[in-house]
């Protein structure tokens, strides 16, 4: 597979996560993880007219060095499968002809994992999309369907055994339902570990894509990939910003130099 990311250029394949679009300001939950559709809309707007090129993960395997040299790429990546999935950011895809990957709770028919949250904030009960409205998404050909566990598990903190044997049940559930192995998984709320990344190589997948662990450059660990969240304060300059190939780099180098500070912190 061609090597994604160029060292001299710094520069990255921007992969973006979003979960709820909202058109109504009743739909505004407690964390900020919802994103109005107007906005989004703009956004793909700007991606469209800047020659931007949405892919999967499954696109990877066929892309070639001089496709990176004269294409723009794009991943644009949403978690859980909320039922606004079906209903908002379909059509939109299909008005613009863009890909995206869906990272999808298989088990759940609304938000619990937030709703019965303990020792934080509880979210309001947004619904996932059942079976059918999946496979509406699937039938598009223009969404690809990738791992999230049956219940949005905390990985690392599930015993194994348990932890496998929901990963291969969601998984089978997944294939058979798009009729095709699953190559990509997003580990819920990002949370990793090595026992994890080991399951989920186990199982076959190919990609495993976290939030803001990993490094920059996703082909350094194809089973932490970072991604870039969009959350519902951005507006379009911190878009611009976010899908530069460069914003990765850039928030490697704050933290780098924050650690920096804070042990000098501690010898003074």
């Amino acid at each position: 597979m061609v090597k994604i990311f160029d060292y001299f250029f710094k520069k990255e394949i921007p992969i973006l996560m979003y979960h709820r679009l909202i058109d109504d300001k009743k739909d505004i939950g407690v964390h900020t993880i919802y994103y109005e559709v107007n906005k989004f809309e703009e956004q793909l707007v700007y991606l469209k007219e800047n020659g931007f090129k949405t892919i999967t993960f499954k696109d990877l395997k066929s892309i070639t060095k001089e496709d990176k040299k004269k294409e723009k790429y794009i991943i644009l990546t949403f978690d859980d499968g909320y039922k606004d999935n079906y209903k908002i950011v379909l059509p939109i895809l299909k008005k613009y002809n863009f890909k995206m990957v869906l990272f999808l709770v298989t088990d759940c028919e609304y938000n619990k994992w937030d709703v019965e949250a303990e020792g934080r904030e509880k979210e309001k009960r947004f619904s996932l999309m059942n079976k059918e409205e999946v496979q509406e998404l699937i039938k598009s050909g223009l969404v690809e369907i990738g791992g999230h566990t049956s219940n949005h598990l905390d990985m690392p903190f599930t015993e194994k055994s348990k932890l496998k044997e929901d990963l291969i049940f969601s998984k089978e559930k997944l294939e058979k339902l798009t009729g095709e192995k699953l190559v990509s998984f997003a580990y819920p709320w990002g949370n990793n570990d090595g026992s994890s990344k080991e399951l989920i190589k186990e199982l076959g997948y190919k990609f495993a894509a976290a939030t803001e662990s990993g490094t920059a450059c996703f082909s350094d660990d194809l089973y932490e990939i970072q991604r870039i969240g969009i959350y519902s304060k951005d507006g379009i300059d911190k878009f611009k910003e976010k899908i530069s190939g460069r914003y990765l780099f850039k928030r490697e180098k704050r933290n780098e130099m924050k650690k920096k500070r804070n042990k000098i912190r501690q010898i003074l």
